[in-house]
């Protein structure tokens, strides 16, 4: 279940952030051909995909790096950089590289780049979330073992768990032995640079999402990823913040909150750019559409930054030629509560905020009614999604009633409280949510007026986003998750598999599913189909084992599911031959042109 633009990626908040729009990046020379869009949140400068957190800066990204396969309209896989077939019975994997393909410095591509993007995502020290997709190559399993093994003997910051460690290391001793585990796996074969041309990836098990993992993962120049001395903080390296790709456009100028220019790569394999320049401009989410109708963008939708569906009457009516339409949103918002907490671990609290919640309200009050309530993890556009889910209408009775059956008392004044472990506990709790985008202020809102309906009351509190996502990643795994509950979105792509999610100690398991949370069955089930999904290429197959997977989600919740949007698209009618199909309109950017 690919997050936003990569492999594993990055979870992204829909229409998040408001920042202030800065005029800075110029007036563009005569002549010159230049599309602007605009952005409700600013990239954090991070443009390297599978290291990446934010959708924003995975949509600049996907205009400056190339993978070896490229998504269809038809949500498959087919050359791009690299033809491929598949060997061994599907254990192996074989890529042979197109002619004539450079990096943006004028460094040919060759299977040694790709070999060495794959080396940086099995260091030790990677820091992005998509490591676990490659636990089935050759002896990546017993790697990863040892790494976490290794982990688990590190001291953390919590003195009570560090005595409870057996055999502690030093960060020094990690070091050693980390890298010592990670030169093993790289002897034993798992990938093999057959020629400059040619790249063969050996698998222990057959892997279906490889094409994906593999064939759609942005490939880094050798020459740039030589340069990198701390892989633990590679997303501050120049390998992202001044990226080398194969990719239509190159990064020209980054300006945090302000804007990002890109210009045109003359080499691109596919041809090059018809426009010179692409600007990416930071606007005001309630701004977009003054800017859009005033000529200061071309396009609004385009990737991550959308428009509000009640400024399309006022777009129609005063651009009558204006190029417009929608697309089912791979992706939803939910609201997490933290499982860590005990009062939050009995599922029949979480089944109740699902009634208590009005979610075809907030799509109607929200997106004016562009989009649909949100029941489990696969996205509605998705062959994964599965039928027949319990879909928890809104009914504030019967959220008051589970919360009678799981012994909770209401009290005279509304609220209720429970006895956990020998503590009078009242359910109520803080809802963190990212500053700036009034969309998500008014979610907010709602979900505190809907909660404090049924007698749960709730705090509000905002941060600003990439703190937010600091305080809440599992990383290290089993480090103290302080926020109790907040509101996010996912930006997935087509593949579904949800690996790296829900594991105990994966990144992005701030919801804290586990064992200890929602009991041993449930976990070990839940794990079980997640691994089982991966070791077929039968999608039928595939279709079955997500079907029960999405229930088991559905029914025992490891968010509080809220919505997912269509998403409409406004295109200026001098911007011509922006793609419209599923893949979003920032495919083929090499095409757009502008008319006179």
């Amino acid at each position: 279940m690919d997050r936003a633009f990569d492999g594993r990626c990055p979870f992204s908040q829909r229409l998040r952030r408001n920042s202030p729009q800065t005029q800075g990046e110029g007036t563009p020379p005569a002549g010159e051909a230049v599309v602007s869009l605009g952005q409700v949140q600013s990239p954090s400068g991070n443009f390297c995909p599978g290291v990446l957190t934010s959708a924003y800066d995975g949509d600049v990204a996907g205009l400056i790096f190339e993978s070896l396969l490229r998504l269809t309209s038809d949500l498959g896989y087919e050359p791009n950089m690299a033809d491929y077939q598949l060997e061994d019975g599907g254990l192996t994997l074989k890529f042979t590289l197109r002619d004539g393909i450079t990096f943006s410095d004028g460094t040919p591509l060759t299977a040694e780049d790709v070999r060495d993007t794959f080396y940086l995502i099995m260091d030790p020290k990677f820091p992005g979330p998509i490591q676990s997709n490659y636990e089935s190559l050759k002896g990546a399993k017993k790697y990863f073992e040892t790494l976490a093994d290794l982990n688990s003997r590190l001291p953390g910051e919590d003195e009570e768990a560090n005595k409870k460690i057996e055999n502690p290391i030093t960060p020094e001793e990690w070091d050693k032995l980390a890298y010592q585990a990670f030169e093993e796996w790289k002897r034993g074969g798992a990938i093999e640079v057959l020629d400059d041309k040619a790249i063969a990836f050996h698998f222990d098990e057959i892997y279906a999402p490889a094409l994906a993992a593999i064939g759609g993962q942005a490939i880094f120049s050798h020459k740039a990823l030589s340069q990198v001395t701390d892989v633990a903080q590679v997303g501050t390296s120049d390998l992202c913040r001044k990226p080398v790709g194969t990719g239509p456009f190159i990064l020209n100028d980054f300006q945090p909150d302000q804007y990002t220019v890109l210009v045109k790569n003359p080499s691109y394999f596919r041809g090059a750019p018809k426009v010179d320049k692409v600007i990416f401009k930071v606007v005001q989410e309630t701004q977009l559409a003054g800017h859009f109708l005033a000529g200061e963008l071309d396009g609004v939708g385009f990737g991550s930054s959308f428009i509000s569906a009640k400024d399309q009457p006022l777009i129609e009516q005063q651009m009558p030629d204006v190029q417009t339409w929608e697309l089912p949103d791979f992706g939803y918002q939910y609201m997490w509560v933290n499982l860590r907490e005990p009062m939050f671990q009995d599922v029949k609290v979480r089944q109740a905020l699902m009634y208590a919640l009005n979610r075809q309200g907030m799509v109607d009050v929200l997106f004016d009614g562009h989009g649909a309530v949100q029941n489990t993890i696969f996205a509605q556009a998705s062959w994964a999604n599965p039928s027949g889910l319990q879909t928890y209408p809104y009914d504030p009775e019967k959220a008051k009633a589970l919360l009678k059956e799981a012994g909770w008392t209401q009290e005279a004044d509304g609220t209720w409280t429970k006895t956990i472990d020998g503590k009078k506990t009242t359910l109520q709790f803080t809802l963190t949510y990212s500053s700036g985008s009034q969309v998500i202020e008014r979610l907010a809102t709602l979900i505190q007026d809907d909660l404090k309906n049924v007698g749960i009351p709730v705090e509000l509190k905002s941060l600003e986003f990439n703190s937010f996502v600091a305080a809440i990643l599992n990383s290290p795994p089993g480090r103290k998750i302080d926020v109790q509950a907040g509101t996010l979105g996912w930006a997935l792509s087509p593949e579904p598999d949800p690996t790296g999610l829900f594991e105990k100690d994966a990144v992005y398991n701030f919801a804290g599913w586990s064992p200890e949370t929602v009991g041993k069955e449930i976990y070990d089930r839940s794990m079980e189909l997640t691994r089982g999904g991966l070791r077929t290429f039968d999608q039928e197959e595939r279709k079955r084992i997500y079907q029960e997977l999405g229930q088991i989600y559905n029914e025992y919740l490891p968010y509080i599911f809220l919505y997912t949007q269509t998403h409409i698209v406004d295109v200026n009618p001098r911007l011509k031959n922006v793609n419209r199909d599923i893949r979003g309109p920032l495919v083929d950017a090499h095409l757009w042109e502008i008319s006179q």
